[in-house]
């Protein structure tokens, strides 16, 4: 999975440890653990701190600005939980090689 230069940022930081894709990435060796599909309401209530962001609405801003336009509360996600070498090796490695 790639990342933008928001959630490297928040990797790096220590304070990402999810992420929601719309698609589970099933085969991606880095993930530990997968949910069923949450409703993007869920999540910002109750993931947007392990998200990476510091608040709903910032967590809503980034998903929108991912999608270039508003997403609905109701559209589901899968979130997936990172294991833990994948944060080391975002740490480690280039940026360039996760945009």
């Amino acid at each position: 999975m790639k990342f933008n230069k928001w959630s490297i940022e928040r990797i790096k930081q220590g304070r990402k440890t999810l992420t929601s894709r719309t698609k589970p990435h099933l085969e991606d060796p880095d993930v530990a653990y997968i949910t069923n599909p949450l409703p993007l309401w869920f999540i910002k209530r109750f993931l947007y701190r392990d998200e990476g962001a510091d608040s709903p609405e910032e967590l809503q801003r980034v998903i929108n600005q991912i999608f270039r336009r508003k997403v609905d509360e109701n559209r589901l996600f899968y979130v997936h939980v990172l294991k833990k070498r994948r944060i080391m090796k975002i740490i480690h490695q280039n940026n360039q090689d996760y945009l």
